[in-house]
């Protein structure tokens, strides 16, 4: 990752249209292609196959404006044949690419949800049961999230005042689980199940359904309700 911005409301998954700025490279340095020459993003769908496999795996997970560098061996890319006579045969090829926008997922402003809301006056109070709201959804959802699914998400954890208190995005790798074995709290397990891939949610869960009288160390406090923003990024 070369920059990311501080705000990242959606990320690239797979089945999603992207549409990126790119400078290719031969580890010499020499370019051998580019968006800007064009005048115009490179547009594909992510995971179909219309790319290099190492683009496929590459651009996944990535917020719009994040710039990513690449570096692809052969066989994620031309491997033994080459291109034409602009790659050699057997080339590692260096990528820089923007993610410049994504169109399955463009949300109007006003109701774009923000990674970690505050707490509503709704929500303010221990609710007695999980309380699930989804905050995006891709337009097709081939997949749902399934008991004995192992899945990929990215989450941010708050307390009721709005403190937040865990983060994948602050480590910068997802979180890999696996449903109805207990890994998560049960509130997670009940929250995330039925989930696309691509789909957010909130998910306000009450202290039976979290840690309950324990707490976690001085993390969490006991009888604590959770906040949580989930994002599905892949069933494995």
């Amino acid at each position: 990752v070369l920059s990311r911005p501080s705000t990242c409301r959606v990320q690239s998954t797979g089945g999603d249209k992207i549409q990126v700025h790119y400078v290719g490279r031969l580890t010499d340095g020499k370019i051998f292609d580019q968006s800007a020459t064009r005048g115009e993003p490179f547009e594909f769908r992510l995971g179909s196959g219309q790319v290099i496999k190492g683009w496929d795996l590459g651009l996944e997970g990535m917020c719009v404006s994040e710039r990513r560098r690449l570096t692809i061996p052969p066989n994620l890319a031309y491997g033994k044949k080459g291109a034409g006579g602009v790659i050699p045969p057997d080339a590692t090829l260096i990528f820089e690419v923007e993610l410049v926008q994504l169109p399955d997922k463009v949300v109007i402003v006003d109701e774009e949800p923000e990674r970690r809301p505050a707490p509503t006056p709704e929500v303010s109070t221990s609710p007695t049961k999980l309380v699930s709201q989804t905050l995006v959804r891709p337009a097709t959802c081939s997949s749902l999230a399934t008991t004995g699914d192992t899945v990929s998400v990215h989450y941010t954890g708050q307390l009721i005042d709005a403190k937040k208190f865990d983060s994948s995005l602050d480590r910068g790798e997802p979180f890999v689980f696996k449903l109805g074995e207990g890994a998560v709290i049960r509130g997670w397990e009940e929250g995330v199940a039925g989930m696309c891939v691509g789909e957010s949610r909130l998910l306000v869960v009450p202290p039976h359904l979290a840690y309950g009288k324990r707490g976690v160390g001085n993390v969490i406090p006991p009888d604590a309700t959770l906040i949580f923003t989930v994002q599905l990024l892949k069933i494995n």
